[in-house]
């Protein structure tokens, strides 16, 4: 498993309608998703959100906020503890989904994919690093809470590329 930066973000979840529509401020739970999102990039400016993770109740909570049709279901479930294993937990979702009349929803757009294509789906900004969020559920986290992390380079150091122009020694 990969280590993360990570932020939790907590909210009322009494707050939202049957249709994920906030009572206060009419506003679908996905709109306060991409609020989250932006904080998250505004505390860390060289990262985007990947990785969006809250308990299967929660996760329902913005299935119905992006008023997803009835056979859609959001979220892969985490196997290996509580952060995603990129390489075992879509393995083990694809299996265990395999029998299922529903369709497994693992990610939604980012808040910052603002560019579409000719059909109208987000386009993916790979210079960036801009990618739809995975969607994880993690059943240990509670009902008033969301975490948004990113992987972190082995480990867990940040770095950042720097391009230095050294002169080339000449040899006489």
């Amino acid at each position: 498993m990969e280590r993360e930066i990570s932020e939790t973000y907590r909210f009322n979840y009494n707050e939202y309608d049957e249709k994920g529509r906030s009572i206060k401020d009419g506003l679908p739970f996905r709109e306060h998703v991409r609020d989250f999102e932006r904080d998250f990039h505004a505390r860390h400016s060289c990262e985007y959100a990947l990785n969006f993770y809250s308990n299967s109740r929660t996760m329902m909570l913005l299935e119905r906020s992006c008023d997803a049709a009835p056979f859609l279901m959001y979220g892969m479930e985490l196997t290996q503890g509580q952060a995603f294993d990129a390489e075992q937990d879509p393995y083990f979702n694809h299996r265990m989904n395999k029998n299922n009349a529903n369709i497994m929803v693992y990610g939604i757009d980012s808040a910052f994919m603002t560019e579409f294509d000719e059909y109208g789906y987000p386009i993916i900004n790979e210079s960036k690093a801009i990618y739809p969020l995975t969607l994880l559920i993690d059943n240990t986290m509670r009902d008033n809470e969301v975490r948004l992390a990113v992987p972190t380079l082995g480990g867990g150091d940040e770095t950042e590329e720097v391009n230095i122009d050294v002169p080339k020694p000449e040899y006489a």
